[in-house]
């Protein structure tokens, strides 16, 4: 596919410019289609970024997969719950973790923790998690000064948690305290889609639709939903939109080159971070190992949530290279402006290496790319009064199709 110039009467104007500094592309995610280690390479856009890997689901019968998908991207993009087994029961010490992820402790978690329970140790993975849970009343211990963090956590014990989180005291309950608190767990709906008996244990997919229920549920004498101290706004319907978590929340992209730190590039401790490489649920090891592999990677984060998304140029289907965006890498040839206006750019040539790219088909016979500027930041960005300048090397975020013969700048950001 051979890309075709929208300005044919337009002319050429090279300039020289000194001031430089990273132009920051934000709301998109880069998923590589190939690469070739040059000066091109080619990617799909996704709008959303897919948080986990399709997966056969078992949920409840009246929920409708397209539903649960929503609430555990939600509940995934905040933090507060990966899915790894729909079908698998959740132990107190994870609940708690669970708990603490979805409160504002879990931005200021302690460094190093003590031992609460004779049956966590200091050095436990979720001992952090158990003290807080533990301190705030959400859960309990039991005689001996056990907290039996390998037991199931339970429908009842769940209830007591999230009510506590809310707002509510064993003074706002009368007679059976369980049953009472079940009935106002019920009434606020923070049951839905959830079919349990007080002493059942509950599944994961249990908990994607209940901490989805308490991020919408209004605290106790307040008509602010608990989900706000997370960022969480409830659209027209009633719903929490996980774009708009991804909008409002997610930073980035950023390049981090081979032999910088990951780690070191996102404003948080990576310690206890929700890592995902290439859309799906990993950990910083491998994103440290596929950076180094492929020269570099692409970052955004989550500062609430502790979420890292890394793309590499590995790992990537062939066949999902056809969409939408692309992502082009290249060096600014020439930036073309109307003959009508010599202020505002119009469009921009990108010269790639036809030996280091399979994709000729989206380059001309001179091995180069242009593409529309259509948005007034792109349009300052290569405008003589912006940091990008003839020779600058770029990688710009393009929109098109497979059948369009021009692609139009979405972002961009030097490489």
């Amino acid at each position: 596919m051979k890309l075709q110039s929208q300005n044919k009467h337009i002319k050429v104007v090279k300039y020289e410019k000194t001031k430089k500094y990273a132009f920051d592309l934000r709301g998109a995610t880069v998923m590589k289609r190939r690469y070739k280690a040059g000066r091109f390479f080619y990617a799909s856009l996704a709008a959303v970024t897919a948080v986990t890997a399709a997966a056969p689901m078992t949920v409840n019968a009246s929920t409708s997969t397209a539903n649960f998908d929503m609430r555990k991207k939600v509940v995934d993009l905040l933090g507060i719950l990966s899915v790894t087994d729909y079908s698998g029961q959740v132990t107190r010490s994870e609940f708690a973790k669970m708990l603490v992820n979805a409160s504002s402790y879990r931005e200021n978690l302690p460094v190093s923790s003590v031992s609460v329970f004779a049956d966590v140790p200091m050095n436990h993975e979720n001992a952090v998690y158990i003290r807080i849970a533990a301190s705030q009343g959400w859960m309990s211990g039991f005689l001996g000064g056990m907290f039996k963090p390998d037991d199931y956590i339970t429908y009842k014990d769940a209830s007591k948690a999230f009510l506590t989180m809310l707002g509510y005291a064993d003074s706002d309950f009368t007679g059976d305290l369980a049953s009472s608190r079940i009935s106002k767990f019920n009434y606020l709906e923070l049951n839905e889609k959830v079919s349990r008996q007080p002493d059942e244990v509950l599944t994961q997919t249990d908990c994607v639709n209940i901490f989805y229920n308490l991020l919408k549920a209004k605290k106790k004498d307040s008509n602010e939903i608990y989900g706000a101290v997370l960022g969480c706004e409830l659209n027209s319907d009633g719903e929490i939109n996980p774009i708009t978590i991804l909008d409002d929340e997610r930073k980035g992209p950023i390049l981090v080159r081979k032999g910088f730190s990951v780690s070191e590039s996102v404003p948080f401790s990576t310690e206890n971070a929700n890592v995902f490489l290439n859309g799906v649920a990993s950990s910083l090891e491998a994103v440290n190992q596929s950076q180094r592999e492929c020269g570099f990677a692409v970052i955004y984060y989550n500062v609430k949530s502790k979420t890292i998304w890394a793309y590499t140029t590995s790992g990537w289907d062939d066949e999902d290279g056809v969409g939408n965006y692309i992502l082009v890498k290249g060096e600014v040839k020439n930036i073309y402006y109307k003959s009508t206006d010599v202020i505002t750019p119009t469009s921009i040539e990108l010269e790639v290496d036809l030996n280091d790219s399979s994709d000729s088909e989206l380059i001309d016979g001179d091995g180069t790319i242009t593409i529309a500027l259509n948005s007034s930041q792109l349009q300052y960005l290569f405008s003589i009064y912006g940091s990008v300048q003839v020779g600058d090397e770029v990688v710009v975020v393009c929109q098109g199709s497979s059948g369009s013969n021009s692609y139009t700048a979405v972002d961009a950001i030097e490489y």
